[in-house]
């Protein structure tokens, strides 16, 4: 509830300060637009015939053109308040209408007075200099008064648009988020239960000293499943030596059974950046189909190496006909897939062949994330 508060108030804050820029950038648009017109008074008129100080004429610009600089922030407060209503086609038409109806006698008529003050001229002239407005002043009032309109409404659906967007990416990568704390917390319970059915064989077996050992390396395995937890990169180093751990631990129930190959190519793993959990599943997996469904030696290769920029983990296991079901809950493979996608958005992958003899398992991850070693604490389990 906290940080759902706080995000409100943070997008509110924002929504202020975005009407205010918006203001701002109303009032410098017309100065510029003033400031045009002074330097065309300047480079029409000669020195001698000017009776008006720089200063002055500055003045008199700014305050003509001031209605329509109050107009875009009034607009704008309008839009800022009720944007979906005001952004309907009925809407914008019903607020251009009276933005002429209202805005071109005001513009005329500021311009007249104004005019008057400065030219030292009575109030009292104010309706026969009104009468002498010209039509062509008036369609030029016209279109400053709709180009005024428009310019605020284009910005105003620009600005609607690109916050829809934010919100949007800001929507789906909390949705990701949750989604992938989801499946990173599905595979600790997983984990548990698989390494517990491991040890629970080895006690039905009536080997205590060797469940008793399982048992103290189960210990250090969780440890490192639930530390992993606070970190969202750790290094293919600890990845590496988790697996090396599990593989330990599964070798005290299968014994000479299984046999692992490593294939590890020689360089800094430690500086290589992989997220937590994601290669012992596929190891289980291997473990699994490929030794706990029947009674026959099995090979299992692992491979790592770097090939083209990319993390290559690969992982074989040979393939027999089970002598019980083991048809397992293919959440391992699933979730690391779908960890892959919401990470690096299609540039990893997890692929899986399978012949009459042999299951391989490939995982690939670009090295496209900043990783700070000195950030992480290394793991021992």
């Amino acid at each position: 509830m906290l940080n759902a508060s706080s995000s409100i108030s943070t997008r509110e804050t924002r929504s202020y300060q975005s009407l205010l820029v918006v203001c701002a950038l109303s009032f410098s648009l017309w100065t510029c637009i003033a400031l045009f017109h002074v330097l065309a008074v300047f480079l029409d008129a000669e020195a001698s015939t000017l009776t008006q100080s720089k200063a002055s004429i500055l003045m008199q610009y700014l305050l003509i053109f001031s209605p329509l600089s109050l107009g875009n922030c009034l607009l704008a407060l309008a839009m800022w308040l009720k944007p979906d209503q005001m952004m309907k086609p009925r809407y914008m038409f019903l607020s251009a209408l009276l933005i002429v109806v209202l805005g071109l006698p005001l513009l005329t008529a500021n311009k007249v007075m104004i005019t008057l003050l400065f030219a030292d001229q009575p109030l009292s002239l104010f309706l026969s200099e009104l009468k002498k407005s010209s039509a062509f002043i008036l369609w030029i009032d016209l279109f400053l008064i709709l180009f005024s309109y428009f310019l605020q409404a284009g910005f105003a659906a620009w600005q609607r648009t690109v916050a829809r967007e934010l919100e949007l990416i800001s929507t789906q990568n909390e949705s990701m988020e949750l989604r992938l704390q989801l499946l990173q917390g599905q595979l600790k319970p997983h984990f548990l239960f698989n390494a517990l059915n491991s040890i629970s064989a080895l006690v039905r077996g009536a080997d205590r000293k060797l469940a008793g050992t399982a048992l103290n390396q189960l210990n250090a395995l969780l440890r490192y499943v639930l530390d992993s937890s606070k970190h969202e990169w750790l290094s293919v180093a600890d990845e590496l030596q988790f697996v090396r751990d599990y593989l330990n631990m599964q070798l005290l129930r299968f014994g000479d059974r299984m046999q692992i190959v490593w294939h590890v190519e020689d360089r800094d793993w430690q500086a290589v950046p992989c997220p937590p959990l994601l290669l012992q599943p596929s190891v289980e997996n291997a473990i699994h189909h490929g030794v706990e469904t029947h009674h026959e030696q099995c090979r299992i290769e692992i491979e790592l190496s770097m090939v083209d920029g990319k993390t290559l983990f690969r992982i074989r296991n040979a393939v027999f006909a089970p002598a019980k079901s083991g048809s397992g809950h293919g959440l391992g493979i699933a979730s690391t897939r779908e960890r892959l996608q919401i990470l690096y958005r299609g540039q990893a992958s997890l692929v899986t062949t399978q012949t009459e003899s042999e299951f391989v398992a490939e995982i690939s991850i670009p090295q496209c994330r900043q990783f700070d070693q000195a950030s992480l604490t290394p793991h021992s389990v």
